[in-house]
């Protein structure tokens, strides 16, 4: 299994598209690779599809988060990744052995935040 963790600042992030970068753990908690998010440098849907592409290229099984949106929750579950929602006053660790034992698993749309906004929340 390969973890992803949305980071900021060497945390995991408040909101899933607003990371700074994306840290891939494998199943002995390593560090494999850490990577500048994608769609900060893309704005709106070209960015999360970057993200995705990310995601795939690693062979990312698992990605962990706080918060994320319907329509971002709903393109990761459709990709196939499973989504486990983490707190961001749980270390690192805990966050993947959650995520290993599927404590938090998203696994409907409407688990992720609406957007009151159009494709994939412009504001």
């Amino acid at each position: 299994m390969i973890y992803a963790i949305a980071t900021t600042e060497k945390q995991l992030a408040h909101h899933f598209s607003k990371a700074e970068q994306f840290t891939f753990y494998n199943e002995q908690q390593e560090v494999i690779a850490v990577y500048k998010n994608p769609a900060l440098a893309v704005s709106g849907c070209a960015g999360k599809r970057l993200l995705i592409e990310l995601l795939h290229k690693r062979e990312c099984d698992v990605v962990i988060v706080r918060k994320i949106g319907e329509k971002t929750l709903t393109k990761l579950l459709t990709a196939g990744f499973k989504v486990e929602q983490g707190n961001t006053r749980n270390s690192t660790n805990e966050l993947l052995e959650n995520a290993a034992l599927q404590k938090n698993s998203l696994t409907k749309p409407e688990q992720g935040v609406k957007k009151k906004t159009s494709c994939c929340g412009h504001h």
